[in-house]
């Protein structure tokens, strides 16, 4: 299976726009909806970088 590389402070901005979005205009459900399962895609990305990060750092500081 091929690794996924994300553009980790490129997907971290996305992520704080669709908060903001959400938290700050009156949306239709729809887009809500979407905008919400797109966060969810993004913080999952951003969780398994971070996680492959601390994976090499522990190799490193062995």
């Amino acid at each position: 299976m091929e690794e996924k590389k994300i553009d980790f402070e490129k997907s971290l901005k996305r992520l704080d726009e669709i908060v903001s979005k959400i938290e700050n205009e009156t949306l239709p459900l729809e887009e809500c909806l979407k905008l919400y399962e797109e966060g969810k895609a993004l913080i999952s990305d951003l969780e398994g970088a971070l996680k492959e990060a601390e994976k090499k750092i522990e190799k490193i500081s062995d």
